[in-house]
């Protein structure tokens, strides 16, 4: 039976999962030192795959007036309005359901843009992911940041799990289901050198692209939620 590379980001478990980590684990150290370092505060901000609002609220309490935060699952953006609201009322009204890959919004709408925690490498393909990066291209304005993360397969924590992963010859590189608690859920573990080129392919230009344990020492929720990722920060040439 083909698996549904949705149904897991569209289960309330799920969804109630990210809502948790968005009171309990808050913004990585990792991820503030390269928001503070790349997005300043003046500019307006747009997260895809917002999930229970984790960064979204990470944001808006570091002082991020302008954050547009989207998801394409509608139980996840109600959740995620819900714990913005706990902390604000108006905050729930930054959380829109969008698709990543076709985004509705005028072109250069936003300054910078987010993908946190590997959301970018849940789509299930890589035409998916160039669709993605393309539409965020098309809404960032020229010089715009785009910063977001993918598991490496190559180098870091993960490493050696590949090194002795089987594949079938019909299996794309990096390409896994993994169990969860609810749906079983799709994600792709890239290399630098592959990202670096889908990246180049949909018009941007990396600034840099450290693994997370080399930006900031995270906390034991941060690496029990998380683990180890790379970031990629990149720039609309």
């Amino acid at each position: 039976m083909e698996r549904d590379p949705q149904a897991h980001w569209l289960e309330t478990e799920t969804a109630l999962h990210y809502a948790r980590a968005a009171v309990r684990v808050g913004l990585w150290a990792s991820e503030r030192v390269l928001i503070e370092r790349h997005l300043p505060k003046s500019g307006r901000v747009l997260e895809l795959g917002c999930g229970g609002g984790r960064v979204v609220l990470g944001l808006r309490q570091a002082g991020y007036p302008d954050v547009v935060a989207t998801d394409f699952s509608p139980i996840m953006v109600s959740l995620a309005r819900a714990v913005l609201a706990d902390h604000d009322a108006s905050w729930e009204h930054c959380v829109e359901q969008q698709d990543a890959t076709d985004l509705s919004y005028p072109d250069a709408s936003f300054d910078h843009a987010i993908f946190a925690f590997n959301g970018l490498m849940c789509l299930p393909s890589r035409d998916h992911r160039l669709a993605a990066m393309r539409s965020i291209h098309r809404v960032l304005r020229p010089g715009g940041i785009f910063l977001f993360t993918a598991s490496d397969r190559e180098k870091g924590a993960n490493a050696a799990y590949w090194a002795k992963e089987a594949r079938p010859a019909d299996v794309i590189p990096g390409d896994r289901w993994h169990e969860s608690d609810t749906s079983p859920v799709f994600i792709h573990s890239s290399t630098e050198q592959e990202t670096r080129a889908e990246l180049a392919e949909t018009g941007f230009e990396v600034i840099e692209c450290p693994l997370s344990t080399e930006v900031a020492a995270d906390g034991p929720l941060v690496r029990e939620f998380a683990g180890e990722t790379r970031f990629y920060v990149a720039k609309k040439a």
